[in-house]
């Protein structure tokens, strides 16, 4: 397994939380986190909340940050993504943050919502193993 350092996506997490949100780790972290693949390049973090709370709660945590676009945000080798949300064949997709677990300190995002964000960016390797992910926990319960 190859990641990137975890600890500046843990103070991204615990700079959000303790502004009172709930951030999740989706994409390629995700990926990994469920062992659907081996390596992630970046950390991906949503959260659901105004772009001004979550820039308030990073300067609260002395993190520096710039934005990349709408509700985008580069933290060193962390994405953070705000009201995350894609264009799909009907319009804008809301793409809300649901935690799911946990790993390595790290809370994780929902395999159905990146299932789908990865459907709506193209990448449909990506969307197949975790669709398929999805339909194996299902046959286990």
């Amino acid at each position: 397994m190859r990641i990137p350092p975890l600890e500046p996506a843990a103070r991204v997490v615990t700079a959000l939380r303790e502004a009172g949100l709930a951030p999740a780790v989706g994409g390629s972290g995700l990926l990994v986190a469920l062992g659907l693949a081996e390596v992630a390049n970046d950390w991906d973090v949503t959260v659901d909340a105004d772009a001004e709370t979550v820039t308030t709660a990073l300067d609260a945590a002395g993190l520096s940050y710039r934005p990349l676009d709408q509700g985008r945000y580069a933290i060193g080798e962390v994405d953070l993504m705000v009201d995350f949300a894609l264009p799909g064949p009907a319009g804008v997709e809301a793409l809300p943050t649901r935690v799911t677990g946990e790993w390595q300190g790290l809370p994780i995002g929902d395999p159905e919502v990146w299932a789908r964000a990865y459907r709506l960016l193209g990448r449909d390797a990506k969307a197949d193993l975790l669709e398929r992910y999805l339909e194996a926990r299902e046959h286990q319960i």
